[in-house]
């Protein structure tokens, strides 16, 4: 599906991809592990009315202020308990987890036509790179939550990446299978692709502006081409 002209992407050098979802499937339950952070931050004292955030890892650091006004000590423990938890959930889907078909050859055709790769995920490295050991291989940037203060949909996680490769956001296209992918590529400037390989709809895409939507990642190159 798309919204404008394929020759809008003529120009590209550099294409940002998501990872869980899009290049990789975890299967992470994610509802029963915000429910385990909940419990967590209830333990210490912090009500769930207070909290504004609605992504899980923005949750954690929102806490992590309110307990450092309070305790830096019991936000320190928060801190190092809530991520010990995401590592321990992440790493045991990872060991179950995969490449999407067709992820590994995309990614070399795109980087043997002179287009730049850039991972980003939201995901700890440690599970990433449980799917996918070469992933180094078939990439020239990879940015795991671990490797940045601001996660998307915060734009520092695709400048961070489009620094390393001293390409502009006009220059480059954001891909993910959720909204925050859409909503993050669009603030520092990007072209936007949303998959249909994750939980996100069709309309959902639309409705947060992605520029196309395609069935897969892999789909990518075919627009290049034409």
């Amino acid at each position: 599906m798309t919204f404008e002209p394929m020759s809008k992407l003529l120009h590209i050098k550099a294409i940002i991809f998501d990872f869980d979802g899009t290049l990789a499937v975890l299967n992470i339950d994610f509802s029963s592990l915000k429910e385990k952070i909940l419990d967590l931050i209830i333990h210490y004292g912090i009500r769930e009315e207070m909290i504004r955030e609605r992504y899980l890892l923005e949750i954690i650091d929102e806490v992590y202020q309110i307990l450092g006004e309070r305790n830096p000590s019991s936000a320190e423990a928060f801190y190092r308990e809530s991520h010990q938890m995401l590592h321990e959930v992440e790493m045991k889907a990872a060991k179950k987890g995969n490449l999407i078909p067709g992820t590994r050859a995309t990614l070399e055709c795109l980087r043997k036509n002179g287009i730049k790769v850039g991972i980003i995920t939201r995901n700890c490295e440690d599970a990433v790179r449980k799917v996918f050991p070469d992933i180094d291989n078939l990439c020239d940037v990879f940015v795991s939550r671990n490797s940045v203060k601001k996660v998307k949909p915060h734009p520092d996680h695709l400048t961070q990446v489009l620094d390393s490769l001293r390409i502009s956001g006009q220059d480059s296209v954001m891909i993910g299978d959720h909204v925050m992918d859409v909503q993050a590529g669009k603030k520092v400037g990007m072209k936007t692709i949303g998959v249909l390989t994750g939980r996100t709809k069709a309309e959902e895409f639309e409705r947060a502006g992605a520029d196309y939507i395609l069935r897969n990642a892999s789909e990518v190159f075919d627009i290049l081409e034409e």
